[in-house]
């Protein structure tokens, strides 16, 4: 079965994951949620970008797996270091994980994680994120099978005749 089924069945499902451990979804799921929050629109959670990331690290992005698990323990030991004997980084309060990722935002983990999360909202449903075209709906984007020209102002001149051949 093809990475994008997997995915696509695991979020749909609720699957268990198959490259983070349970704490370490956790963690990225929260962060992701800080990174695109849900509300009025959709955010990270609505769009099962977690399970987009799981497959991911366990696939195509696997050389990212091990600075991402590093990145994700961090915020758990930073988490408990600022609410000594506190709840890991996806047991704080939203104010309290927006502390902690400030801690960490100059680092490659952060980029990497945040660039994830992204990736998983916005990409084809078929990767297992972006469930039900919530990060097109959010960018209030019509998801099509393929695009025909005119594409722009500059194709549209031609098209109808006009403009410099």
């Amino acid at each position: 079965m093809a990475l994008s089924q997997t995915a696509r069945r695991a979020a749909a499902r609720g699957d268990p994951f198959t490259t983070l451990t349970a704490a370490e979804a956790r963690a990225m799921s929260a962060f992701a949620a800080q990174i695109l929050p849900s509300g009025e629109l959709p955010g990270a959670a609505d769009a099962g970008v977690i399970y987009f990331v799981d497959q991911g690290l366990g696939t195509h992005f696997a050389n990212m797996l091990e600075p991402i698990r590093a990145g994700l323990a961090d915020l758990d030991a930073r988490a408990r270091v600022a609410n000594p004997p506190g709840p890991d980084f996806a047991g704080l309060s939203s104010d309290g994980q927006v502390v902690v990722m400030r801690a960490v935002e100059t680092t490659p983990f952060f980029f990497t994680a945040r660039m994830l999360t992204i990736m998983g909202m916005f990409s084809d449903p078929s990767y297992g994120g972006n469930r039900d075209g919530a990060g097109w709906r959010l960018l209030d984007a019509a998801h099509q099978g393929s695009y025909q020209p005119p594409f722009g102002y500059y194709d549209a001149e031609v098209a109808a005749g006009g403009g410099d051949e």
